[in-house]
């Protein structure tokens, strides 16, 4: 029963490579087909992952193909179409990637991605032949050079691989550029306003000029800026020259924290009592030994502290004596 209904998971598919399948061809020329224990004592090292039903199995797939023929579709489909190693990021085409699937098109024809494939070996190594078909079904009535430059300005605008880690502020010039674009082409048009002024928009998307007109709207004044056409009513956060060539400011480090012992609330309680809130200085020079390393501002937090997790305990002037 155990046997028949198993409750174990099923066994991960594992492709065949190209020694186990020239194995099992040798093996069965020479023990014959049906002796699959005799092939798999034959070749233990081979066949060390393998029972003798993987090996039935797999010589029933053969059927009437010649052995070349065998071997070229077995490893088609394990490399092809079954990678083991799936893409896990998206990788974004070339120039001479789009050049050379151009090239095979006009060569073989359409629908050939696998001898297209095989004539660019070095070129086409990280893409499958699913992947030269749809990239070639994204073409659709597009010329060549609009294709390419489609795919090219794609990859550079809306997904660079290195992105911007710190914050670029918008400069004066620029929010200028941004507003005479607007004007000219109209709101929305970002792609015809970053290629309408490319050196002043060189470091900045599409997306990055959608947003800045967003944040303008809603935080600038453009009624004003319409009326004066001075940018001033516009907050700038770019930094000058001045601020660029300022040394850093040196950082201090942050002071252990000291807890307070009984002899310094006792102190605390009895200046209070003598001095009142305020006179945290006199405080301290009326106990400089117990007192010693802790500054009126320190006293000072300390007494609010004090006085809040422990209002009934105002008066302990009767502690004094061991001061």
């Amino acid at each position: 029963f155990k046997e028949h209904f198993r409750t174990t998971k099923k066994k991960k598919r594992v492709f065949w490579t190209e020694p186990e399948l020239k194995a099992l061809i040798e093996g069965v020329e020479k023990c014959g087909e049906g002796n699959w224990t005799m092939i798999k004592r034959r070749y233990t090292k081979v066949f060390e992952n393998r029972t003798t039903i993987d090996l039935k199995d797999k010589w029933r797939n053969k059927k009437d193909k010649t052995n070349e023929q065998w071997l070229l579709e077995t490893r088609r489909k394990g490399r092809d179409h079954f990678r083991e190693k799936k893409k896990t990021t998206r990788n974004y085409w070339t120039e001479e990637e789009l050049a050379g699937l151009i090239q095979g098109v006009e060569e073989f024809g359409r629908g050939k991605w696998s001898r297209i494939k095989r004539s660019r070996p070095q070129l086409f190594v990280n893409r499958t032949t699913l992947d030269l078909k749809d990239k070639w079904r994204t073409k659709q009535n597009k010329t060549n050079e609009e294709w390419i430059s489609e795919t090219k300005r794609k990859r550079s605008e809306h997904f660079r691989d290195q992105r911007k880690t710190t914050k670029n502020f918008w400069t004066e010039a620029e929010v200028q550029a941004l507003l005479d674009g607007c004007a000219e082409y109209g709101e929305g048009k970002w792609a015809l306003i970053k290629r309408s002024n490319p050196e002043m928009f060189k470091n900045r998307t599409t997306l990055d000029i959608k947003d800045k007109w967003r944040n303008m709207k809603k935080h600038g004044n453009l009624e004003e800026y319409r009326k004066s056409g001075n940018t001033s009513a516009f907050r700038f956060r770019a930094k000058t020259s001045a601020q660029k060539s300022k040394a850093p400011a040196q950082v201090t480090k942050r002071r252990k924290k000291t807890p307070w012992t009984a002899n310094e609330v006792i102190a605390l309680q009895a200046g209070v009592n003598e001095f009142g809130t305020g006179h945290w200085t006199a405080i301290k020079r009326m106990y400089p030994e117990v007192l010693a390393n802790r500054s009126p501002n320190d006293i000072k937090d300390k007494w609010r502290t004090y006085s809040k997790r422990a209002p009934h305990m105002r008066h302990l002037s009767e502690n004094l004596d061991q001061f």
